[in-house]
């Protein structure tokens, strides 16, 4: 029976909160739909109106989060100065850094839980995840062919930076002694460092 006043569009929210709680503190192999369900204050029937399966729950919730990571990209980087690969390179660092802070319980789950999907479902992750490393290997690249950057290598750069930022939702205490603004700064900066450019 469908919990009165609930509809698809109000009941996703509160089982995407309760699923992101509870894969944080328990993981994806021990959260079953049962337990998601009373978390989410439903009946177990009434989550099939969202999917069909554990699975399906992970890569919907995993897809939500990386489809609203890039439209952010998406947005603020086309209305960046295509002619300051700086300026963008700033840019991406502080919108993924933004990111990895303000919504690190899921972050986290995405740096562990891929490897929960299925082959099918890994790779059409991966080809949307593709999306944000190609604004940064193209940032890098306009930078290189200006000038602007010193590069040992594209490839290994942007690798390198990706892998840097967003293993911040592995250490990150949001009751710790940083804030959004000075995490921000310092990553900010050791990007630059890291193009061969002098810090802010």
């Amino acid at each position: 029976m469908r919990t009165v006043g609930s509809t698809r569009e109000s009941t996703w929210p509160r089982i995407r909160s309760a699923g992101v709680d509870l894969l944080y503190e328990i993981g994806y192999d021990a959260m079953n739909t049962r337990r998601l369900a009373e978390s989410a204050g439903l009946t177990s029937s009434a989550l099939y109106y969202h999917f069909s399966s554990k699975e399906e729950f992970l890569f919907r919730l995993l897809s939500d989060l990386l489809e609203e990571i890039v439209d952010d990209l998406d947005a603020q980087i086309a209305a960046a100065p295509a002619n300051d690969p700086t300026g963008q390179l700033d840019l991406f660092v502080e919108i993924l850094v933004k990111w990895h802070v303000t919504r690190h319980k899921e972050t986290f789950i995405a740096s562990i839980e891929t490897r929960s999907l299925s082959r099918e479902r890994h790779d059409e992750y991966q080809r949307l995840r593709d999306r944000f490393d190609i604004h940064l290997h193209e940032i890098l690249k306009r930078g290189a062919a200006d000038g602007s950057f010193t590069l040992i290598d594209t490839t290994i750069t942007k690798s390198a930076l990706l892998t840097m930022i967003t293993a911040i939702s592995r250490w990150y205490d949001p009751d710790g002694p940083l804030g959004l603004d000075e995490i921000s700064d310092r990553f900010v900066n050791l990007a630059r460092r890291m193009v061969g450019l002098d810090s802010n």
